[in-house]
């Protein structure tokens, strides 16, 4: 059946780029023989036409091939470090659509109110370029958002929107997020907030939860770090992110000492040009001295800068460029690292529990 130019297809060579591998051609034409993926169909391309599948099944065949499989439990990720322009954004953008594009039901929740991660998935509030200025101003006053389900006037799915793909959701950052932070100063358990009325409901339904924090160590912040099961830190490869850290670094420890939070650290170097000799060497110094610091970086390049423009991952623009293979092995690690802590806080639970069960049984049977 001939589809719609309209509609966005993938043919088969595009399809096994976005999984990082060219070869997976063959495995996604076996998976379609067998009848485990959705047959391809005929789209227009230019003058021609061609097979290949539609965004919308790209999930699907993202759960055969891909690398990036579910974890053992819904998991929720905190992207955040006190500095701005390091890529954060672009972190959370290429972590959502990796895992949404696996099949794994995402949601992102938008906490920074220069609102990137909210744009950077393509939700415009459904402002067209004509639009005359008071039909824009009313259509963001309909848009509700976390404040608006602190103050009780909608529920936790009446702020969740769809995007692009199937199963990546997004609720996305108002300018009453500065409201909210205030006024979380005037609830008991405000460090609890999201993680019991956002995060814990949301894992009720999606695999991974992604909150992309503001620069600022504000109180949504603590929030988000209080609720997730891992951080995920960029560490930009200049000299001024370079002096950041290590501020950063103690109060985290700090934070966490506090708070008595166990989350995993994994910590990317971003912004890394192997030609400059500064960069390198700080490169080379986190790796060798920051706990949790990937194998791999993100590096300076307008390629990536491309994606975030598009909307898309670094994978889906150029899958089989060598900014697109460090991507894969980058996704590949942080899930790694995250799925083992995972296991790691269930065993530590499960020892915890024996123990209280030994000790609730030795009370129980002691005799006068």
């Amino acid at each position: 059946m001939e589809e719609s130019s309209m509609d966005t297809y993938y043919p088969l060579k595009k399809v096994a780029q976005i999984f990082g591998d060219n070869n997976l051609k063959f495995s996604i034409e076996e998976l379609e023989r067998a009848g485990d993926i959705p047959a391809s169909r005929k789209f227009r391309s230019g003058a021609l036409f061609r097979n290949g599948w539609s965004k919308a099944e790209l999930p699907l065949i993202g759960e055969k091939v891909g690398y990036f499989p579910k974890f053992s439990k819904s998991v929720a990720l905190s992207v955040f470090t006190t500095k701005g322009g390091v890529l954060k954004s672009t972190l959370a953008l290429n972590l959502a659509r990796t895992a949404a594009l696996h099949g794994l039901k995402t949601c992102v929740v938008g906490l920074d109110i220069q609102g990137d991660v909210t744009t950077a998935l393509g939700y415009d509030f459904d402002i067209k370029p004509n639009s005359q200025l008071d039909e824009i101003i009313e259509k963001l006053d309909q848009t509700k958002g976390l404040n608006d389900l602190f103050a009780g006037q909608v529920s936790l799915e009446d702020i969740i929107v769809g995007t692009d793909l199937p199963n990546l959701f997004l609720i996305p950052e108002t300018p009453e997020l500065v409201a909210l932070n205030d006024s979380l100063n005037n609830i008991n358990r405000r460090e609890f907030w999201l993680k019991e009325k956002v995060v814990a409901p949301l894992k009720n339904y999606f695999d991974i939860i992604i909150m992309d924090c503001s620069p600022n160590w504000n109180k949504l912040t603590t929030n988000a770090l209080v609720a997730c099961d891992s951080l995920i830190s960029p560490l930009e490869c200049k000299i001024n992110n370079f002096r950041n850290f290590k501020v950063f670094s103690h109060f985290l420890k700090e934070f966490k000492n506090e708070m008595r939070l166990n989350f995993e650290n994994v910590f990317i170097p971003t912004k890394f040009a192997p030609n400059k000799k500064l960069s390198s060497d700080i490169f080379t110094w986190y790796q060798e001295n920051v706990e949790g610091c990937t194998s791999l970086g993100i590096k300076e390049s307008v390629t990536a800068e491309e994606a975030m423009a598009l909307n898309i991952s670094i994978l889906e623009h150029a899958g089989l460029k060598p900014i697109g293979r460090d991507m894969v092995t980058l996704m590949k690690e942080v899930h790694q690292r995250v799925e083992s802590s995972l296991v790691n806080s269930n065993r530590e639970f499960g020892h915890d529990q024996r123990i209280l069960s030994a000790q609730k049984f030795n009370f129980n049977g002691a005799r006068p």
